[in-house]
């Protein structure tokens, strides 16, 4: 099993995480740091210069390629705030009782469990990891992903337990 070390400067509590990522050009600098360590390189033209659009959009200056920090992420494609995400994610990793979605709704004043409940299975699918993993009894979960379509569906199979009183 591969060890993971975070190598980075994380938070060692919710004090410095809040204080840190409390802004929401805070949380893209970070998305930033994390996608162009060496700095901006157009994936197109591999130009180094860019404008930010007002919907944080990274727009080559040679090609006007579309960059975007939250593609092909969790983030990706939604119209709650950067805050909000960067919370739920602190929240999810570093409870040692978990969360749930009632909790969520509540921390970050949701007016809907389903908004809640969709993040956290976000997340949860983020954690899940490839291949098939067997619990004990009667429950085997498989997940498969189309890198393609960047999507992860999952499935749930039952094992058929044998019983004398079927035959």
């Amino acid at each position: 099993m591969t060890k993971f070390t975070i190598t980075e400067d994380f938070p060692k509590n919710e004090i410095e995480f809040d204080h840190r990522f409390s802004d929401p050009k805070a949380c893209y600098q970070y998305l930033f740091d994390q996608k162009w360590p060496d700095g901006f390189t157009c994936k197109k033209c591999g130009h180094t210069k860019y404008w930010v659009s007002a919907r944080n959009l990274y727009i080559c200056t040679q090609c006007e390629h579309t960059h975007s920090l939250t593609a092909g992420t969790i983030m990706d494609s939604t119209k709650s705030p950067i805050t909000y995400l960067s919370n739920a994610m602190w929240w999810f990793t570093t409870r040692k009782s978990g969360i749930n979605a009632t909790n969520l709704k509540e921390l970050l004043g949701f007016g809907s469990y389903g908004t809640a409940w969709t993040w956290l299975q976000k997340l949860r699918r983020c954690t899940i990891r490839q291949g098939v993993i067997n619990y004990p009894g009667a429950l085997k979960w498989m997940n498969f992903s189309s890198a393609a379509k960047n999507l992860a569906k999952e499935t749930v199979v039952l094992r058929a337990k044998q019983s004398s009183w079927l035959l």
